[in-house]
C-alpha cells in the first residue's frame, strides 16, 4: 500500500446540529462534560483532558450527525490534505483555534482536520489504586471513597437520585455506519493514515468492517479510533453509530456514572455495562435527548504499530467478553421512542448468530 496523505496523531471532537441546545446541555452535564464555550447558538463540551473541546453541536433544523474533528502534528499534514483534495487551509474562528482543512468522506461525512489547537494541561486527578485478593495496592487505613460516599445519594420528589457523574477525559473513537465498508475503509487508511487493528469476517469469510487506530509507529495508541461498519439495514447506511468517551479515574468512575445516569431516569440505557472483546474496555452506552449514542469507556487496549490485523469473526464483536446481549438497535441513531418498536420487529445480532453456531 503507498504513503497516506497523512497520519492522524488523535481524534478530538464529534460535530452535531440539534434543534433543542438545552436539552442537549442537560445531557451532556448528566454524561460528565462540562461546558467550555458557547456563542452563536454554538455549544462546546469538553472532559478534563488537554483538548479544548471534544463536543460540539449548533442549534439546527434537524437532529443530525455532521462530522469528526482530527488532530495532526505539523501543518505540512495540512498541506498534503489540501492539495490532494483541492481545498483550502482555513484559520478557525472557533474557541479552539488552530487550522483546518474539511474534506468528505464517501459516505459524505464531514472529516475535519486540525493543527494548531489550543491544548491544555490535563487536569489534576487521582486514579484508585485497587486491592486484590493477590496483590493489595492500597495503603493501610486507606478507605476507599469516591464523591462525597453516601451523600451522593439524596432524595428529589420521592425517589433516591446518585448526584456523582462520571468524569469525561476525552472523546477516544467513533464508529460509523457505512453504504460500503470496503471503500470506508480503504479511504481512512489512504487518507488518514489508519491502521487495521481487526477485520470484521461474517461467516461467510466476507469483511462487514474493521477497527481501525491512528499509526503513531512505536507510540502506543488506543486499539481503536474507528470502527466501520456496513449497514444491515439500509436506512441506516452513512450515519453514527456511536461516540465512545474515556473516563478520567477508570471502572469506579464508569459505575458512578451509569448509576447517576440510572437513577436521574431521563435517558434510554442502549447497552452495558460490560467488557469488550476487541479494544477490551468496559463501557456503558447511553442515547442522548435525540436518539445519538454515547458510551463512556476505561481500560482500554494499546497498541503501536507493530502490531498486524487480525481477522476476527463478527462473533467476537458481538458477543462482549462479559455483559448483557447486544440489541439490535446497537450502532443505529434514532429517536429513543423508536427503540422498542424496532428490536421487537428486528432480531438481535446475538440471535441471528445462533444459526451459524
Amino acid at each position: 500500500m503507498s504513503d497516506p496523505i497523512c497520519k492522524i496523531d488523535d481524534i478530538v471532537f464529534l460535530r452535531f446540529t440539534v434543534q433543542d441546545l438545552e436539552s442537549q446541555k442537560e445531557y451532556l452535564h448528566h454524561f460528565g462534560m462540562r461546558s467550555a464555550f458557547e456563542e452563536n447558538d454554538t455549544i462546546y463540551f469538553k472532559g478534563t483532558g488537554p483538548d479544548p473541546y471534544c463536543y460540539i453541536a449548533s442549534k439546527g433544523d434537524e437532529n443530525k450527525f455532521v462530522g469528526t474533528g482530527y488532530r495532526v502534528g505539523s501543518r505540512k499534514a495540512l498541506e498534503s490534505l489540501a492539495e490532494s483534495f483541492g481545498v483550502e487551509i482555513f484559520t478557525s474562528s472557533e474557541p479552539g483555534g488552530g487550522e483546518y482543512v474539511s474534506i468528505t468522506d464517501p459516505d459524505g461525512l464531514v472529516v475535519e482536520v486540525y493543527c494548531g489547537l489550543n491544548r491544555s494541561s490535563i487536569e489534576a486527578s487521582s486514579v484508585p489504586r485497587l486491592n486484590a485478593g493477590v496483590e493489595k495496592t492500597r495503603d493501610t487505613n486507606d478507605l476507599q471513597r469516591f464523591g462525597k460516599a453516601s451523600d451522593e445519594w439524596v432524595v428529589e420528589e420521592g425517589e433516591w437520585k446518585y448526584q456523582l457523574t462520571s468524569k469525561v477525559f476525552r472523546l477516544g473513537h467513533i464508529a460509523i455506519v457505512t453504504e460500503n465498508p470496503e471503500e470506508s475503509i480503504a479511504w481512512y487508511q489512504n487518507t488518514l493514515g489508519f491502521l487495521i487493528s481487526d477485520n470484521l469476517l461474517g461467516p461467510d469469510g466476507a469483511r462487514l468492517g474493521a477497527f481501525m487506530r491512528a499509526d503513531q509507529g512505536d507510540k502506543p495508541v488506543d486499539h481503536h479510533i474507528i470502527n466501520i461498519t456496513g449497514a444491515m439495514d439500509d436506512r441506516f447506511a452513512g450515519t453514527f453509530g456511536h461516540g465512545g468517551f474515556e473516563l478520567t479515574e477508570s471502572v469506579d468512575d464508569l459505575m458512578a456514572g451509569h448509576y447517576h445516569m440510572k437513577t436521574v431516569d431521563k435517558y434510554f440505557h442502549e447497552w452495558g455495562v460490560g467488557r469488550h472483546l476487541l479494544g477490551s474496555q468496559m463501557y456503558d452506552y447511553w442515547r442522548d435527548p435525540n436518539g445519538f449514542t454515547l458510551e463512556h469507556w476505561t481500560d482500554g487496549d494499546l497498541l503501536d504499530a507493530s502490531v498486524a490485523p487480525e481477522n476476527v469473526p463478527a462473533k467476537n464483536f458481538v458477543l462482549a467478553q462479559y455483559g448483557p446481549l447486544v440489541p439490535s438497535t446497537f450502532g443505529l441513531s434514532m429517536p429513543s421512542d423508536e427503540v422498542s418498536r424496532y428490536r421487537e420487529n428486528n432480531p438481535s445480532f446475538t440471535e441471528i448468530l445462533k444459526d451459524f453456531e
